[in-house]
């Protein structure tokens, strides 16, 4: 009996101990967002607004990224849920005041755009987002679905300048780059954003190895890309696909692990008419 006490007690203590430990580490991730809002270019982490995480990285704070700024449009569409706002997906500006993102980004929760708005003072800068537009062929139930991809329309009155655009056609690109901004995950298996921006060199591959690899049947509205001449993991972070300014894809299906490299996008240029008719724009410029 003085045995399964003692045994008793030491489980008591240690769950305790637990709890302290996850409440500290909790603690520590609030305080830390809420001097990001109020210490802007403070020790090479940037200005951010309603405490959505960018972790600080790098320790070369002087030189700004030149990948991203090589991509000043891609956008991180973070989310608030419980209290708690974290990385949702990412997106491409166009039109100024427009989000292209995938479909499956849009869950309940308040959303908001973030952008890496300047790369000499190291600050991001946010905007709520006025409504949503998704394509009305998406099948949320479908989870490799098509016509994955919706437009989000941002509140530009508080920030009315966005630094620049990409833009969108209907004509295939041979060229292709990948945008990295690179993530992290907590403890609480939320995925913030850190300071590490980056950018490969891609090719499109045959559709028939993302078929073999994920079941999905490939059309013209698909992109299969493979990564395997890449060590890097892209479980997370991968962000658009762009030739020069113009954006080509959004992510769709993602890679289940790092072993993993193909990695399937919803083909922009085969909605480019759909973005410009849901954005009530009949001629792109």
């Amino acid at each position: 009996m003085k045995a399964a006490c003692i045994i008793l007690t030491i489980i008591i203590f240690v769950a305790i101990m637990a709890v302290c430990v996850m409440v500290k580490f909790a603690t520590d991730i609030t305080v830390e967002d809420r001097k990001r809002e109020y210490m802007p270019g403070n020790g090479g982490v940037y200005e951010v607004g309603r405490s959505i995480g960018v972790f600080s990285l790098s320790d070369n704070y002087t030189q700004p990224s030149e990948a991203a700024e090589r991509f000043p449009y891609v956008a991180a569409i973070t989310r608030n849920s419980s209290n708690t706002w974290s990385f949702a997906c990412f997106g491409s500006v166009v039109l100024v005041k427009w989000i292209v993102t995938s479909a499956h980004c849009r869950k309940p929760g308040t959303h908001r755009i973030l952008l890496l708005q300047n790369y000499i003072k190291n600050y991001t800068r946010t905007y709520p987002i006025l409504f949503w537009r998704i394509n009305e062929k998406y099948n949320a139930s479908d989870p490799f679905g098509k016509n994955d991809i919706a437009v989000a329309k941002l509140n530009l009155e508080t920030h009315p300048s966005v630094s620049k655009s990409s833009v969108v056609d209907i004509y295939e690109a041979k060229d292709i780059e990948a945008s990295i901004w690179k993530t992290v995950s907590t403890m609480g298996r939320q995925v913030y954003l850190t300071n590490n921006f980056d950018k490969y060199d891609i090719k499109i591959t045959e559709p028939h190895k993302c078929f073999e690899s994920y079941g999905v049947y490939m059309d013209d509205s698909l992109i299969c890309v493979d990564m395997s001449d890449y060590e890097d993991c892209f479980v997370h972070e991968f962000g658009p696909l762009y030739s020069g300014d113009k954006l080509v894809g959004i992510l769709a299906v993602k890679p289940r692990d790092c072993d993993l490299k193909l990695l399937i996008f919803t083909n922009v240029s085969y909605h480019a008419d759909w973005i410009l008719r849901i954005t009530h724009t009949p001629l792109y410029g």
